[in-house]
C-alpha cells in the first residue's frame, strides 16, 4: 500500500508550483511517506510528533459528525506563514502544506480528485 501512497503524494506535489510539502500520516500521528520541494524542507518538521498528531486529531474528531453532517472531505487551517490541507485517505491523513498566497479551496478541490481518482485505481 505505501507504493501507492507514494505515488499519491507523487502527483499531489506536481499540481501545482504552491505546493511545498505532501506527507501521508498514520492514526499515530507518524508519517509514512513524504515529498519536501527541495528548499522547504523547514515546513515539514522531522520530528514533530505533536505537529503531525494534531493534524490526525482535527480529521479523526471530524469523522465523530460522519453520521449527522457526511463524511470530511477535506479541512483547511490558514496560518501567519502558510496552509495546511488534510485529507482522509483510507486511515491515514494526506497533509499537503502551501503557500500562504495559494487559493486553498480550489487547490483543495483539485486534490480531492486526484485522491478520487487514486482510489478508483486501487
Amino acid at each position: 500500500m505505501y507504493s501507492e501512497l507514494d505515488a499519491l503524494c507523487e502527483s499531489i506535489s506536481c499540481l501545482d508550483s504552491s505546493i511545498e510539502a505532501v506527507a501521508v500520516i498514520n492514526k499515530f500521528g507518524r508519517p509514512v511517506e513524504r515529498i519536501d520541494r527541495e528548499g522547504n524542507n523547514k515546513r515539514l518538521p522531522r520530528d514533530s510528533e505533536m505537529f503531525f498528531m494534531q493534524c490526525v486529531l482535527q480529521i479523526s474528531m471530524g469523522n465523530d459528525f460522519d453520521e449527522q453532517y457526511g463524511p470530511i472531505n477535506y479541512h483547511i487551517s490558514e496560518r501567519q506563514n502558510l496552509t495546511m490541507l488534510t485529507f482522509p485517505i483510507y486511515d491515514h491523513v494526506l497533509l499537503v502544506i502551501v503557500k500562504k498566497d495559494t487559493s486553498p479551496i480550489s487547490l483543495a478541490r483539485k486534490i480531492t480528485c486526484v485522491i478520487d481518482t487514486h482510489r478508483k485505481q486501487l
